[in-house]
């Protein structure tokens, strides 16, 4: 690879690329040796709490000054607890409780964790406020359908896991919450007047804002009462000129990944790369699937082209860069630490109906959802390990089995709601098997209302739990 400049490493600074594995791959040892400004983490990167915390030290004997990134929500979307469920709770089902103390105990439990592995800011909370409920992309990743419950929760959140040492990153600016197209696939439009559109879904970004969060996620969508001509990722208007013009924000502007379908997949990541930041983002993030040595390579001719050309001015680069310099040197732990999060205080935010409760024995269980959102990807889920902890033998059975009626039947299930032909399984066990219990372990199902049903708001290892202490009758 060719002797870098001082301009190329400017470049550099402002990229934040993924790879798949454990391990370092060649090819970006030299990005990294160069300048890259961070990496960001996911799934694959971490099947442990060791082999990520030695990728990042590995990573940083590279790059002392790199920022290393990674996709943590907590709950159903999760990096850290792939393969078990995450121990922490979604944010549905904190906004369910709206106890903010507890908010603040789960993300700063979550981030004392991510401290401990070398990490230095997660992509969460999202501060998306659920404004339709089928949804296909927030759901639970969301705290919820108010706008106050949001805000205050957000707020928490943020609070909880900056003083663990780690950079809160709130998402998906300008909100994400009032459309119907997933932006992985498609470009949503939002033609909401401002005036509504910041009271129900900015406000929350806002009271970040005021709160100190240290990043925000630009959101790959048009918010037309903003700018109606282009996606707010890569808009001057959005990030220029209302983020941080009207709202004052300081900090490190990151975009959502910038292969996904709604400005033009990753056939055209270099381009969109140049438009994010042209209109104002510090940091591009080009998450860790695809050919990854390609994007960061053809994104980053074509930038210095633009450079060269005059089309992108430098001094654009040079305050992103410095951003990312002065942040690092002060996010510091404030040495608070983490109370225990007990599981049992997330039940008050189920929702519960009908006979729920079940005797020590054995039961026919039945565990069925749609496939899982690109943001979730798949991830460990269920409630059998936690039945048979607290007593309760599971026969594991298919929807269709004709022996569901020898035992007492549960039926856990998630996001029937975007799932038609799940939905009507649902309905037919539900007439079938009247007594049956039935656990919605998703955004909430509606249409669908058994005789006896807990709706859980999440499926994480640790909502699991508390629905079997729940089943108990704890």
């Amino acid at each position: 690879m060719k002797s870098f400049t001082d301009l190329d490493r400017t470049i550099l600074s402002t990229f934040s690329p993924g790879f798949g594995g454990a391990t370092i791959p060649e090819w970006i040892k030299p990005w990294l040796e160069n300048g890259l400004g961070s990496v960001t983490l996911f799934a694959s990167n971490t099947p442990n709490f060791e082999a990520a915390a030695n990728l990042i030290k590995d990573l940083r004997s590279y790059n002392p000054d790199v920022l290393v990134a990674i996709d943590e929500e907590g709950g159903d979307v999760t990096r850290l607890f792939v393969r078990e469920g995450s121990r922490y709770p979604t944010p549905a089902l904190l906004g369910q409780c709206d106890d903010e103390e507890l908010t603040y105990q789960s993300y700063n439990s979550m981030g004392t964790i991510l401290r401990e592995l070398g990490v230095d800011i997660t992509y969460a909370p999202v501060a998306d406020v659920v404004a339709f409920e089928n949804n296909p992309i927030v759901g639970v990743r969301s705290f919820g359908m108010s706008t106050d419950v949001t805000m205050r929760h957000v707020a928490a959140a943020v609070r909880g896991m900056q003083h663990a040492g780690v950079g809160a990153c709130v998402k998906h600016f300008p909100g994400h919450g009032a459309v119907l197209e997933d932006s992985h696939h498609d470009l949503p439009h939002i033609k909401m007047n401002l005036e509504e559109y910041e009271s129900h879904h900015i406000f929350p970004f806002k009271h970040a804002i005021d709160s100190g969060v240290a990043a925000v996620m630009i959101g790959h969508l048009v918010a037309e009462s903003l700018d109606a001509n282009f996606p707010a990722s890569l808009s001057s208007k959005v990030i220029r000129n209302y983020l941080r013009e009207v709202l004052k924000f300081n900090g490190l502007v990151v975009t959502d990944a910038l292969d996904m379908g709604a400005i033009g997949g990753p056939t055209k990541i270099h381009e969109s790369a140049l438009k994010a930041l042209t209109a104002g983002a510090d940091l591009l993030c080009f998450s860790g699937m695809g050919d990854q040595s390609h994007f960061v390579t053809s994104s980053f001719d074509w930038i210095k082209t633009a450079l060269d050309s005059g089309l992108l001015p430098v001094n654009g680069l040079e305050q992103s860069e410095q951003r990312i310099i002065n942040w690092r040197a002060t996010n510091k732990p404030n040495g608070v630490s983490a109370k225990t999060l007990d599981f049992r205080d997330l039940i008050q935010g189920f929702e519960v109906s009908g006979s729920v409760e079940l005797e020590p024995g054995a039961v026919n269980l039945v565990e069925i959802g749609t496939k899982p959102t690109i943001a979730a990807g798949d991830v460990s889920w269920g409630i059998h390990r936690e039945l048979r902890a607290i007593g309760i033998a599971c026969d594991i059975h298919a929807s269709d089995a004709e022996t569901l009626a020898t035992k007492k039947l549960v039926v856990a299930f998630r996001d029937a709601y975007r799932d038609a032909p799940l939905l009507a399984t649902l309905n037919r066990l539900s007439e079938r098997y009247p007594d049956a219990l039935f656990i919605d372990m998703g955004w909430p199902t509606r249409e669908f209302i058994p005789k006896n049903l807990i709706r859980a708001f999440g499926s994480s290892a640790v909502i699991a739990q508390a629905v079997a202490a729940r089943i108990k009758g704890n």
